[in-house]
């Protein structure tokens, strides 16, 4: 039930600002979340919700959520952050802004997990075990040579500030270390190598204090059941360094005392590695399905009932009448967003900023072509030539292999997936309008009438 009044946007500005393509949160997470289970057609959300509520006190499960980078994850996950933090402690992060996104390892979740548990229980006026902490610190700087004196010289005054003048020893050098990671690929290299020497040992004193951790939590607070940590942004983890994390390192991702959320890139399911067979079933959020599928016809009718759908997330921020010269307009771009949400909102404001360059009152026809136009050349100059006729083959028969080039197609959202009787994929509607899109078409048509 929404608690704040909702103020549609009336002008090209207000309208470019309400349709931000960042997460929804706080205020806004109320004002503005449409909800699109159905017509993604998928139990994603609710399967995850499911699985958090039958969970038992002090017992730890491992999630993968999956989805296309912008499909909203993230805003669904600061749905779950929100409706359980009542029966969980949660600690939302993003991984980008704790580690370097494009070569991430195990370790750097160890060291992230119990950065923040740690942190998370000084706030709450909480202290971690002495003797715990006594013995974590004493092995940390054996094996990295660090001392109180070059912790305390190297660490930021912006990470003080985060810390905290009540912060120990540990803490300052899990910001000192995830620093280095995050920012010097020769530091990063020995820091891993370093821990990975002793990692039984790590696992097991990090482990040590996320049961004393839980332990005092729920002393304080009987409602609590244990720590929640979602890993959000994972998902744009390139798709070599993601198979070999969630291939390689399954098992060490479950092995933290903590009930934890990882995001994980889309193409990972799609890897010949099968990488995510180590894990329970993935929770998948597909695209919102604005097609009546049909697995013999290249150019798909669309769904009218999901066609508005994602229309509604638009209308729920601005005033249609007042913005656009017709809905049609409007509909018009949520068929060249292919059901994608960040897609949607990224021509939604191009249109504003075009229709307002041009003098328009309201965003016209010829403004919505050119946003599409925008969001196609976006695509034109990153798509490989030989991705074309893998494309076009997606196209006519609405699946992608197990290879390279199919994790690469789905991870640049040149391929979109969708969900319902059928699982399938379906190229990005910009990309179809796509010259060599055409081309590569023809040709696999051509070659399907007369094979060699």
């Amino acid at each position: 039930m929404t608690t704040h009044p909702i103020n549609r946007a009336t002008t090209l500005k207000t309208a470019f600002r309400v349709c931000n393509v960042e997460p929804l949160e706080g205020d806004d997470l109320d004002r503005y979340y449409v909800d699109l289970s159905k017509v993604r057609k998928t139990e994603a959300i609710a399967g995850v919700s499911n699985i958090l509520d039958f969970q038992e006190p002090e017992q730890f499960t491992t999630i993968l959520f999956t989805g296309h980078r912008g499909c909203g994850k993230s805003t669904e996950l600061k749905r779950i952050q929100k409706h359980w933090e009542k029966d969980y402690r949660v600690i939302y992060l993003e991984v980008d802004e704790q580690t370097d996104i494009n070569d991430v390892s195990y370790t750097d979740f160890y060291l992230i997990a119990i950065k923040q548990v740690e942190f998370e229980m000084r706030g709450l006026g909480l202290k971690l075990d002495t003797r715990l902490m006594d013995n974590f610190e004493a092995w940390f700087k054996e094996v990295t040579q660090e001392t109180e004196q070059t912790v305390e010289s190297s660490v930021s005054i912006q990470g003080e500030a985060t810390l905290g003048p009540e912060a120990p020893f540990l803490a300052k050098l899990l910001v000192k270390l995830l620093a280095q990671i995050k920012g010097s690929d020769k530091q990063k290299k020995t820091i891993r190598q370093t821990l990975e020497k002793d990692i039984s040992r790590l696992k097991a004193d990090i482990n040590l204090l996320l049961n004393d951790a839980v332990k005092k939590l729920r002393k304080k607070f009987h409602n609590y059941k244990g720590f929640l940590i979602i890993f959000d942004n994972l998902d744009r983890v390139p798709p070599k360094v993601a198979n070999h994390l969630f291939f390689d390192y399954a098992a060490q991702l479950q092995e933290l005392n903590s009930t934890i959320i990882y995001t994980v890139p889309l193409s990972v399911l799609y890897s010949s590695q099968n990488a995510i067979k180590n894990f329970d079933c993935p929770h998948i959020v597909p695209m919102v399905n604005i097609y009546e599928f049909n697995r013999d016809s290249c150019d798909l009718n669309y769904n009218e009932v999901s066609l508005n759908a994602m229309a509604s997330l638009v209308e729920r921020r601005v005033e249609v009448d007042k913005i656009f010269e017709s809905r049609e307009q409007l509909l018009e771009l949520a068929k060249a967003s292919g059901g994608h949400v960040r897609q949607l909102m990224q021509m939604m404001r191009t249109a504003c900023i075009t229709a307002s360059g041009r003098s328009h009152a309201k965003i016209m026809a010829e403004d919505v072509t050119y946003a599409v136009k925008q969001e196609q050349f976006n695509f034109e100059r990153f798509i490989p030539q030989d991705h074309y006729p893998v494309l076009a083959q997606v196209c006519l028969t609405k699946n992608i292999n197990k290879d390279e080039i199919s994790e690469l197609i789905l991870f640049n959202l040149s391929v979109l997936e969708y969900n319902g009787k059928n699982r399938w994929n379906y190229p990005n509607p910009v990309v179809k309008q796509n010259e060599e899109f055409q081309k590569a078409l023809r040709d696999a048509r051509q070659s399907n009438v007369n094979p060699e």
